[in-house]
């Protein structure tokens, strides 16, 4: 099996997928890893715990570091990039691929600095662009929401970051204390008729119009149809309240590092450093 890794700052999230299944195109439901795990992001963790970790999450799913083939990591945390790059040679006596912004994309980074485009967004484009002939937009609901725009021509184009949902939240009570820390869903109508509610409605509604609003202009400009993927652990509080989201793929990005993985496994160099 093929091990794909997304360290995200909040959450690294791990899949687990057929080594030898090389389909394009594969309907959705073909896309979920046939396991998977998720960890929060501690950096404070060694090389020696995270092994540890790996390795019983493993056995109490019925895996050991001999069911996997090769790995490929991306990585937004710069301190656990090498760390769970060394502990992946470790396990797996092999070179993960580690997704950087020279290896082959399927793509084009048309924006004006490649270099500074964060690796989550490349496996995002790979994925969304795998998924349409045409215009596609990732919206990833983490810790920041991005919003991956790639043309009809299959330009990576740019996007918006925005806050997410939960530093929204977060920053709404630290700064109010005396406001709830209220759980993300939405009330039943956007006229709260009591704090709770009325917070609620804010945050859930006032956050899937910031989404809405930044795909209108999106699709605006793209003067085009787009196809609009959402992803990520809060995205599906947001994707079922709007139309404007086509699909809700919780694994969108790991779809999009197994795909950089099959177009650069055969001759990828080692790892050197973004």
């Amino acid at each position: 099996m093929l091990l794909t890794i997304d360290i995200g700052n909040s959450n690294i999230v791990i899949g687990a997928y057929p080594y030898s299944d090389t389909s394009e195109g594969a309907a959705q439901e073909e896309q979920a890893p046939v396991a998977s795990w998720r960890l929060p992001t501690e950096r404070q963790r060694t090389q020696d715990e995270y092994r540890l970790l790996l390795g019983q999450l493993w056995e109490e799913s019925g895996f050991s570091a001999a069911d996997f083939q090769d790995a490929a990591l991306c990585s937004v945390v710069a301190p656990l990039t090498d760390l769970w790059r060394r502990t992946l040679m470790e396990m797996l006596d092999r070179e993960p691929l580690v997704l950087h912004q020279r290896l082959n994309l399927g793509l084009t980074l048309a924006v004006d600095h490649p270099e500074r485009v964060g690796v989550d967004r490349i496996a995002d484009a790979v994925a969304v662009r795998s998924r349409s002939a045409g215009a596609a937009v990732a919206v990833d609901f983490g810790t920041a929401t991005t919003f991956t725009v790639v043309d009809a021509e299959g330009r990576f184009c740019g996007g918006a970051i925005a806050p997410g949902l939960g530093a929204w939240r977060r920053a709404l009570v630290e700064q109010a204390s005396a406001l709830p820390a209220v759980e993300l869903v939405a009330p039943p109508t956007a006229i709260g008729r009591d704090t709770v509610p009325a917070l609620q409605s804010g945050l859930v509604f006032g956050y899937t119009g910031l989404v809405e609003g930044l795909l209108a202009r999106i699709r605006q400009e793209l003067d085009a149809p787009a196809i609009v993927v959402a992803s990520g652990g809060l995205g599906s509080i947001i994707a079922p309240l709007t139309a404007a989201i086509d699909i809700f793929d919780p694994w969108l990005t790991l779809a999009g590092i197994r795909a950089v993985y099959r177009l650069n496994s055969a001759d990828v160099a080692p790892y050197s450093g973004a």
